[in-house]
């Protein structure tokens, strides 16, 4: 691949002008980031490899016009950010939205945390449904930080109601905010940062394993200032500011037409027919 990746994510988020590292520039990456490259699984649904080579994901994600979730997704961006001037590094967080575990979960949500000035900033296009649409500061611990769908808060373990031995080796937890109840939604440690290859085994459990949910289910999102569109299995979601709305997919030319015009994932034939044969098969 002859161009610089960031080129090639600059030009497929549409960012137009002269490109600084500040943090405002930061803030425009990750709005038109969840707008323009939907979260997905197509690949570990069916079955095929899902690969974090950086030539690789630039293909898939930028130019192919395919989805990816986390492993994916913060890769990517931590490749892009770099090239681009900023202090970028990965870390891995367990993840403890909808869920009360009873022991600690596996380290699998992979974030890019991004330093400016001696500030951190939490840069996350990729943790689906309820992804922070904008970067949130992590110099503000329990402090609300308002996006322009739901607000979001990091807090210190102790304010999040689990008890510390499910919470082994993280130090904050992100919490959103829906219906004025604070939800845990993933923990980190900014100072774990990993290297290449701890991503990669992530990645290998995510994608193969049978107890993930990214093997059993398909699950994709996107957003945009006004809403959250999400779809899992064959029921898709819209929830808006004040509004939401639930509807399952019946036939596959709704299918079909929910992943190209809605999400539009520019997806083969195949792997679409695919798909919906595995979804129809245990309705």
């Amino acid at each position: 691949m002859q161009a610089k990746i960031s080129a090639l994510y600059l030009k497929k988020l549409g960012f137009d002008g002269e490109f600084l590292p500040t943090l405002d520039h930061l803030k425009t990456l990750l709005n038109l980031h969840v707008q323009t490259i939907p979260f997905g699984n197509f690949s570990s649904f069916l079955g095929e490899e899902v690969s974090l080579e950086p030539n690789q994901l630039a293909q898939k994600l930028l130019l192919d016009g395919r989805e990816g979730y986390c492993l994916e997704q913060s890769t990517l961006t931590r490749i892009v950010l770099t090239e681009l001037g900023y202090e970028a590094f990965n870390v891995l967080g367990r993840v403890y939205y909808q869920s009360s575990p009873v022991s600690t979960p596996v380290r699998t949500h992979l974030v890019t945390l991004v330093r400016i000035d001696q500030q951190l900033f939490l840069y996350d296009p990729g943790f689906g449904g309820m992804t922070p649409t904008t970067v949130l500061s992590l110099d503000q611990i329990g402090e609300t930080q308002q996006t322009p769908l739901e607000p979001f808060r990091f807090v210190e373990l102790a304010q999040s109601g689990l008890d510390v031995t499910v919470l082994t080796e993280m130090t904050y937890m992100l919490q959103v905010s829906i219906h004025n109840q604070w939800i845990n939604v993933y923990a980190i440690n900014p100072q774990q940062q990993i290297a290449d290859a701890d991503a990669l085994i992530a990645n290998w459990y995510i994608s193969t394993s049978p107890e993930s949910l990214f093997t059993q289910y398909l699950m994709l999102s996107t957003a945009n200032a006004e809403m959250r569109i999400t779809l899992k299995d064959r029921v898709l979601r819209t929830h808006g500011k004040g509004n939401s709305d639930k509807k399952e997919l019946s036939t596959f030319d709704e299918f079909e037409d929910v992943i190209k015009t809605v999400f539009r994932i520019d997806i083969s034939q195949g792997m679409l027919e695919a798909t919906w044969a595995k979804l129809t098969l245990n309705p």
